[in-house]
């Protein structure tokens, strides 16, 4: 018994003894932490009616880490930082990266976003984020593409989807020394990183008259840039994209019978930087009778005005005028406004 106990004893000094570290080799590891800015205009704040649908937002479960040498431009070591914390100054990611001593440019953003899709993730300068094109079924359906009516408006740029928020940080010339010991990266200031959104995320509405006819509507907008890089949040200038979201009905008590807004509010990396660029948005609309209708109106003007500047708010002066099915004069054959029984177009996201 004596025998056990003196064995026992020095092991427990030594459990007694432990402290949790990082399995990995202190030469070359460094701890990084990275706090996201997650407050985003219209999506988890500065809403411009609070009873209105919000765009869904959950903070990222993991961020990617990547560290390029200046020279090649290549990624030379990355990490997916999956340990969260919280502060004073907002939510953090924190872990550990491996790399040799030297001079490199760090890219850190949220991985497994729903739309927007990375390219050339492997290189700094070179990473983008952009968005896929619409869904076959959902093209052939609107009007304004000539699919289910008139052709009203011709797209000659592709559709895609609007990208959902991706926060992305970058810092160039992070220093990395020779150290026996786990350090820190830190920007040039000796800060933390700090990552923001190169999505901006406008809210869009208008009027509609007969909203009582109308089964389902869908917008399209033109002259927006359909990829973002990601080391300066810059929009590229050659890929001119339409894109297409859908639009939810108000139940506003203020209306009359037959009155409504249509809302929805849209992420976009950005307008094409062209002075002469014009921006058109078409609701296309589908009613309870099967016509396929489309308004198209000129909203170039709307994003200088104070609320698209301060808020991002788009709010359109017009009004949409849907006529009573000729079919069935005075019927009365359409349902109520009401969010519950408004059709949505519901289609997967292919990435």
């Amino acid at each position: 018994m004596r025998r056990l106990v003196s064995l026992l004893l020095p092991l427990l000094c030594l459990l007694a003894g432990c402290e949790r570290r990082p399995l990995v080799d202190v030469g070359n590891t460094h701890y990084v932490r990275v706090y996201l800015d997650e407050e985003l205009k219209n999506v988890t704040t500065g809403f411009y009616n609070e009873s209105y649908a919000r765009p869904e937002y959950d903070s990222p479960d993991v961020l990617r880490v990547t560290l390029s040498d200046p020279t090649t431009d290549r990624v030379v070591a990355e990490r997916y930082l999956r340990d969260r914390g919280s502060d004073e100054r907002g939510n953090y990611y924190e872990g550990y990266i491996s790399v040799k001593p030297g001079q490199y440019n760090l890219l850190a953003y949220n991985f497994g976003t729903t739309s927007s899709i990375l390219r050339n993730e492997y290189t700094y300068a070179g990473a983008e984020a952009y968005t896929n094109e619409i869904a076959s079924h959902l093209l052939n359906n609107l009007p304004s593409r000539g699919g289910r009516g008139f052709n009203t408006m011709t797209y000659t740029m592709k559709l895609v989807y609007d990208p959902d928020h991706l926060i992305v940080a970058r810092c160039e010339g992070v220093n990395v020394p020779l150290r026996s010991y786990i350090d820190t990266l830190r920007t040039a200031s000796g800060d933390y990183f700090t990552g923001q959104s190169i999505v901006k995320s406008y809210y869009l509405q208008i009027r509609v008259k007969g909203i009582q006819w109308v089964s389902s509507a869908v917008s399209l907008l033109t002259g927006i840039a359909g990829s973002a890089r990601l080391h300066d949040g810059g929009v590229n200038e050659d890929d001119p994209v339409t894109l297409y979201f859908e639009m939810r009905r108000s139940d506003d008590p203020s209306r009359t019978d037959d009155t409504a807004v249509i809302y929805t509010t849209f992420g976009m990396f950005g307008r094409l930087p062209d002075a002469d660029n014009k921006l058109e948005v078409s609701f296309d609309f589908l009613t309870r009778d099967g016509r396929a209708l489309s308004h198209e109106f000129d909203i170039t003007s709307k994003f200088s005005e104070p609320d698209a500047i301060e808020h991002q708010w788009l709010l359109l002066d017009d009004e949409i005028e849907i006529s009573e099915p000729p079919d069935e004069p005075g019927s009365g054959g359409g349902f109520e406004p009401g969010v519950d029984d408004w059709e949505d177009v519901n289609s997967d996201i292919i990435i």
